[in-house]
C-alpha cells in the first residue's frame, strides 16, 4: 500500500493532515527548510542465502530466518512467482479517466525495471483471465482502504498477484507520469493574494514497483531508502530502487536457478519435494490457500486468505484418526495464530505420514484441512 503525506505550510506553521502531501506558501518563501513526506512502501532487507528453503521451485525463507530493515518477504509467503518465469500481466482499463489515461505506461516501465533485478520476463497480454498479474482501478476509499492511499497489491494465490490503483487521489493523476522526482505548485487565491500550494514527491511509476513488489511477495520496511517503505513523499531514494529493494529481488528471484516449469502458473496447489506429500486442501467458508508445502524433514509450511478480520485467532490442529470414521482422535500438537491484514494467516507445524492438519476458527468451523501421505 502506497500513500501521499499531506503538508500544509501557512505562514511558517506545518502541520501534517496525514493525507496528499500539500505544501502552502506565501511568495516570498520563508526562509526554512520544510522536509516533504512522499509516499512510498516498505519491506524489510537481508540478502538471505540461496539454499533458503523452497516450494517446489518458489524461493521461500529458511525456518527462523531473520530479516533486518533491508528487506522482507510477506509472513509465510516468500516468492509469488517462480525463478525466471514468464509473467503474464494485464490492466483492466474499464473504469479509467482521462486524466489517468497514461498509467499504462508507467506500469510497462516499472516491470521493466523490475525484470533485470528478478530474472521475470513480464509479457503484457488481453486476457485478465489468463493474467498472472492483474492491474485495475478502483474506488479504494470503498473497499475499506481510506482516502490517502494510492494503490494496493500483494499474491492472491499460488503464482498469482494483483494490484488496483486508487481513481481519487491525487497521485494517479497523468502530472505524476514517469518515476523523476518533481514539484508542483498552483495558486491559492482563497487563502489570499501571493498564496500558492505545493506538492513534491516521486513519479507514479515508483508507485507500480512498490504495489508490484507486494504482488511478488514482499512486505513494508522501515529502512527509508527502500521502495518498500510505506510512504511514498519521504525523499530517500526518490522513488528509486534501494541496495535492500536490490537484495531482496535478487534472493526471492535473480539468484535461484531457472524452475524446471517457468511458464506461468495459476495452481492452488502445492507442489512438495520428494518424501512426504499432503493432499488437495479441503476448503470452507470462502478460504484460500496460497501457499501449503512440506519439506523431507517434516515441516509443513502454509499460508491462507480468510474472511475473517484481523487479529481473529485460529487454531492449527495436527491430528490422527483412531478410527476408521474418525470418530476418535488424537490431537498430536496444536497451536494458536493469528490472523493479520488481508485476512491472511500463515503458519509452520511438524508432521508425519498419516496425519492431518486443521485451521479452526475461533466458532470452531473447520477452514480448511490437509492430509499427510
Amino acid at each position: 500500500m502506497y500513500r501521499l503525506l499531506q503538508l500544509w505550510s501557512l505562514r511558517g506553521l506545518l502541520i501534517y493532515l496525514g493525507e496528499q502531501e500539500v505544501n502552502v506558501f506565501r511568495c516570498p518563501r520563508p526562509r526554512f527548510a520544510v522536509t516533504v513526506l512522499a509516499a512510498i512502501t516498505a519491506t524489510m532487507l537481508t540478502a538471505a542465502p540461496p539454499s533458503a528453503a523452497a516450494e517446489g521451485d518458489r524461493w521461500m525463507p529458511a525456518p527462523g530466518q531473520a530479516f533486518n530493515d533491508g528487506w522482507k518477504p510477506l509472513d509465510g509467503l516468500g516468492a509469488t512467482y517462480r525463478p525466471c518465469q514468464e509473467v503474464r500481466w494485464h490492466f483492466d482499463r474499464g473504469s479509467e479517466g482521462p486524466d489517468r489515461n497514461t498509467m499504462i505506461n508507467d506500469i510497462r516501465s516499472g516491470l521493466a525495471t523490475l525484470e533485470p533485478h528478478t530474472g521475470l520476463k513480464f509479457v503484457e497480454i488481453d486476457n485478465a483471465d489468463s493474467a498472472d498479474l492483474n492491474f485495475r482501478w478502483g474506488d479504494l476509499v470503498a473497499e475499506g482502504w481510506g482516502s490517502d492511499v494510492a494503490g494496493i497489491g500483494g499474491p492472491d494465490g499460488y503464482g498469482e498477484g494483483s494490484v488496483a490503483f486508487s481513481n481519487s487521489v491525487d497521485w494517479t493523476l497523468n502530472k505524476w507520469e514517469g518515476r523523476d522526482w518533481r514539484r508542483l505548485e498552483w495558486p491559492r487565491p482563497d487563502l489570499g493574494p501571493g498564496w500558492y500550494s505545493w506538492k513534491e514527491g516521486p513519479g507514479r511509476e515508483a508507485l507500480v514497483v512498490h504495489e508490484v513488489m507486494h504482488a511478488m511477495g514482499f512486505d513494508h520496511v522501515k529502512d527509508f531508502t527502500s521502495i518498500m517503505y510505506p510512504q511514498g513523499a519521504i525523499p530517500n531514494n526518490r522513488g528509486n530502487l534501494s541496495s535492500g529493494d536490490i537484495a531482496g529481488l535478487n534472493t526471492m528471484y535473480l539468484n535461484n536457478p531457472c524452475s524446471s516449469e517457468v511458464s506461468s502458473d495459476n495452481s492452488e496447489e502445492s507442489i512438495p519435494p520428494a518424501g512426504l506429500e499432503i493432499s488437495k486442501p479441503d476448503r470452507y467458508y470462502g478460504t484460500r490457500v496460497l501457499r501449503a508445502s512440506v519439506d523431507d524433514e517434516g515441516f509443513m509450511r502454509a499460508a491462507i486468505r480468510t474472511r475473517l478480520s484481523k487479529g481473529q485467532p485460529l487454531w492449527v490442529e495436527v491430528y490422527t484418526c483412531d478410527s476408521a470414521d474418525c470418530e476418535e482422535y488424537t490431537t498430536v500438537s496444536e497451536k494458536k495464530i493469528r490472523v493479520k491484514k488481508r485476512g491472511r494467516a500463515a503458519f509452520m507445524v511438524k508432521v508425519a505420514q498419516d496425519q492431518f492438519v486443521a485451521v479452526w476458527d475461533n466458532d470452531d468451523e473447520l477452514l480448511v484441512q490437509w492430509t499427510v501421505s
